[in-house]
């Protein structure tokens, strides 16, 4: 696995900078928990505040089981030490038409064996969602496809 050190912030393209994230995680009893490091504009503003510094649990919603699918992804991922790709159908209120979300997250570790960061990036592919606190008007969602990437 990789470590954040081999992780350079200016090899990444500016407009990438607001769907990517880093994610600390933090190990409890054997089971991981993650709390926002660096958080994208893009995340931000669909949950209705800037969660820097705050665990996943502790700012999404539950609504339609997007928190437990999030922190599901999220612990997959760490507990296999692979990177995944999702694909999700999210189903909005207000006879809004469905957004699709993809997601990479990627194991980072400082040790080459236990996953201590995340980074991920995420792109919400919606013509007229708004801006702020965009998650609220989730109402069902979909997985459409996991994969867990090789090395």
């Amino acid at each position: 696995m990789p470590s954040r050190a081999d992780i350079d912030p200016l090899e990444i393209p500016a407009e990438i900078w607001p769907h990517t994230m880093l994610l600390d995680v933090l190990w409890q009893h054997g089971l991981p928990r993650f709390r926002y490091r660096r958080v994208g504009d893009v995340f931000w503003r669909g949950s209705g505040q800037e969660p820097t510094g705050c665990f996943i649990d502790e700012v999404l919603p539950e609504t339609a089981g997007y928190r437990a699918y999030i922190i599901g992804v999220y612990s997959e991922m760490a507990t296999l030490r692979r990177a995944m790709y999702t694909e999700n159908v999210l189903t909005l209120d207000r006879g809004a038409a469905p957004m699709l979300v993809k997601r990479v997250s990627l194991p980072l570790s400082t040790d080459g064996n236990t996953v201590d960061m995340t980074l991920a990036g995420h792109v919400f592919e919606h013509d007229t969602l708004p801006r702020e606190n965009a998650l609220s008007l989730v109402r069902d969602m979909r997985e459409v496809s996991r994969i867990v990437l090789e090395n």
